[in-house]
């Protein structure tokens, strides 16, 4: 059985997989350069700049990221979003480079994902401003519904061009909906404001063959069966410490599985050890490998990602939920 078999069937949760996967049976696609959600930092292409919206990304060095800068937002008001957004081109669309990955892609030994940042959410508070997009669910709730959905009638537009262009197994759809402490909005408003919008987005994927996978930052453990519920088979996030992870992997396991849940506070920091990464990947063992629900991700310096990755192999089957067939 190959990696990529295994980790099909583990994200399935059929009964077939062998061990827990890893991120060795994974292959991200980097799509900045072509689906210009953001501009293309992420690929080593210049810093700040303007993405197809025309919003503002201010590249911060020291993380290495960039975010819309306040005061820049092109929709002063959401009341008047048709006549101050404006939507991409989709047939302008040059998707050549796209061609070039899709070609060069391990179809037989790994699954592919396609990492498409801003979801409705993050389109949307890109579009008007962070603080603005919050009032709005008080103030101008039909404007903040209205202009949902024409992102999401956008990205649902999007799927069966990013399927055709780039062939990815898997579409991890990037929209934080936490930060450390907590979540932007209670449930209640998450269910009213958001949730419709992200189920129309898995709907169409899965109508195109994909697999669904939901990146969120921030603390999500409340969220996740929610999440679930809109299509989402996969999570990239429920980061540790957080997130209450093994309080979700006994609920949740055997149902979604988690991917790069690590402690990226320590291991992305620039000053993790080996021993940090060893404990991090005994974490991911214990509290999400035994209960179906991992991908183990390694993280840090190539040291500490080595070392994370021989512990990994060393003990995977020691928490495997997995019987070999």
């Amino acid at each position: 059985m190959t990696g990529r078999e295994n980790a099909l069937h583990a994200i399935r949760h059929d009964g077939k997989a062998e061990y827990i996967p890893s991120m060795a049976d994974f292959e991200m696609i980097m799509p900045t350069d072509v689906v210009r959600e953001r501009p293309p930092y992420a690929l080593g292409i210049g810093g700040s700049g303007y993405d197809y919206w025309g919003c503002w990304w201010e590249y911060e060095p020291d993380i290495g990221g960039a975010s819309p800068l306040p005061g820049r937002q092109p929709c002063k008001d959401i009341t008047k979003w048709r006549e101050q957004v404006t939507f991409p081109d989709i047939d302008a669309i040059d998707w050549t480079n796209a061609h070039k990955v899709r070609d060069s892609l391990d179809r037989e030994n790994k699954l592919s994902m396609f990492f498409w940042e801003s979801g409705p959410w993050e389109r949307l508070h890109a579009l008007v401003g962070f603080q603005e997009a919050l009032e709005a669910l008080y103030e101008e709730p039909e404007a903040f519904k209205e202009l949902m959905q024409a992102i999401t009638d956008f990205r649902v537009r999007m799927i069966p061009l990013i399927k055709e262009h780039y062939d990815p197994d898997i579409l991890i759809n990037l929209d934080d909906f936490g930060h450390q402490r907590g979540q932007f909005m209670s449930i209640e408003m998450w269910r009213e404001f958001i949730k419709p919008y992200e189920t129309q987005i898995y709907d169409a994927a899965r109508a195109n063959g994909m697999i669904c996978c939901h990146h969120s930052c921030g603390n999500i453990d409340k969220m996740v069966e929610d999440i679930h519920d809109t299509g989402a088979e996969m999570i990239l996030g429920l980061f540790y410490p957080y997130n209450d992870q093994e309080a979700v992997a006994k609920k949740m396991g055997g149902k979604i599985t988690f991917i790069m849940s690590t402690n990226a506070q320590v291991l992305d920091s620039g000053h993790a050890t080996v021993d940090d990464g060893i404990e991090d990947a005994k974490r991911q063992l214990e509290t999400l490998g035994r209960y179906g629900a991992l991908v183990f991700t390694p993280g840090g310096s190539p040291e500490v990602a080595g070392a994370m990755m021989q512990y990994y192999f060393a003990h995977r089957d020691e928490y495997s939920p997995y019987k070999a067939s």
